[in-house]
Formats: C-alpha cells, sequence, structure tokens
C-alpha cells in the first residue's frame, strides 16, 4: 500500500473506532463513517464493503495498540517490585472498567452477541486471554520472590479476571463507582498479599 492508501486507511479506522465507541456495533452504519471521515461513499468503499468488516479492523488495531503498549511498559518496568507491576496493572484494568464513552467494550459486546460470533476467536476472548497472560506472570513472579502468598498463579489470575470482567459488564449495563470499584479490587488483591485500606 502507499502511504496515501495508509493514512487514508488509519483515518478511516480512527473515526470509526470513535463511532463504534460512541454509539455500539448495531447502529453505526456506513453513512455515518463517510459522514466522520469527510469522504465519499464510493471513497470508503474502496477499503471496506461493510461496517462489519471496519469493525473487525477497529477492533484489530486497538488490540495490537494495547499489546504493543503493555509489553512496552512491562519491559519498562523490569526494576519495579511485582507489587508494583501488580498496581499498574490493575490501575489499567480500573480505567477500562470506568470508561464511559471511549471504550469500545459496549460494541464488541454487541458483536459477539448479535451476530452471534464464534467466541472461541473473538476479541473479547482474546483480550481476557491476554490480561490473564500477563497477570498471571506477575503473580506468579511476586510468589517467587516471596512478596505474594499465591500457590495457583494461573488459577488466581483467571478468577480475577473473570471478577474483572464482570465489573465491565456492571459498569456498562447498571453503573458502578469508582468507589465501588476500588474495593472490589483491594479485597482481589488481600487474597494474596497484605492490603491496607
Amino acid at each position: 500500500m502507499s502511504n496515501k492508501t495508509d493514512y487514508k486507511k488509519q483515518l478511516i479506522l480512527e473515526k470509526a473506532a470513535e463511532i463504534f465507541a460512541a454509539k455500539g456495533y448495531r447502529d453505526v452504519t456506513m453513512k455515518d463513517i463517510v459522514e466522520a471521515c469527510e469522504i465519499s461513499r464510493g471513497g470508503l468503499y474502496l477499503y471496506y464493503d461493510s461496517t462489519e468488516s471496519i469493525f473487525l479492523d477497529v477492533i484489530k488495531a486497538s488490540e495490537d495498540a494495547e499489546e504493543a503498549c503493555g509489553k512496552s511498559i512491562v519491559e519498562s518496568l523490569t526494576e519495579a517490585s511485582s507489587a508494583e507491576l501488580l498496581l499498574w496493572f490493575l490501575k489499567e484494568q480500573k480505567k477500562e472498567i470506568l470508561k464511559r464513552k471511549t471504550s469500545l467494550s459496549v460494541a464488541i459486546y454487541e458483536y459477539a452477541f448479535y451476530c452471534r460470533q464464534e467466541l472461541h476467536n473473538s476479541s473479547i476472548k482474546q483480550r481476557f486471554e491476554s490480561a490473564t497472560k500477563v497477570l498471571e506472570k506477575i503473580l506468579a513472579r511476586g510468589s517467587e520472590t516471596g512478596e505474594f502468598l499465591c500457590d495457583d498463579p494461573s488459577g488466581m489470575a483467571s478468577n480475577m479476571m473473570y471478577a474483572i470482567e464482570g465489573l465491565k459488564i456492571c459498569a456498562r449495563t447498571m453503573g458502578i463507582s469508582e468507589n465501588k470499584v476500588d474495593k472490589e479490587l483491594v479485597y482481589m488483591m488481600r487474597q494474596f498479599m497484605e492490603v491496607e485500606d
């Protein structure tokens, strides 16, 4: 692809991500994306034939960016203690739980529910598994260094991520306060380390 083509496609994905975050998946039309990008309908169809194909590329780009950012941060924190890494991880999860307008999570859930996407390949599952692996590594490292009392880092990471995913859904469906999120995260941490209120 040429630089102009790359730029145009990137613009489409950025604008579409904003629209999907604001409207969810089902309510977005090709017209919405055309208007946001200020391009012709034909110009959009040069790159994409449906909102679904755009959405899938938006999710892929989002996952790639999150993975690169996560790896970069974890690598830059090699001197950090496991407790510091855990706090960073939970802080990032808290941001995602409390995101209101800029989160793609509602659109992702809609896509999974309404398009009956196979969950074994879904971005929801991939994000969940990726976060669980990062958390497992942090817990295993903390257990090895004696910072955490955790005899099953894999099981604990999985359990915590199911709880965190539940908080994300609760935040989108019935609302949840920052104070309540903090209390739930502290409760999780109490399972394997001494935490002060």
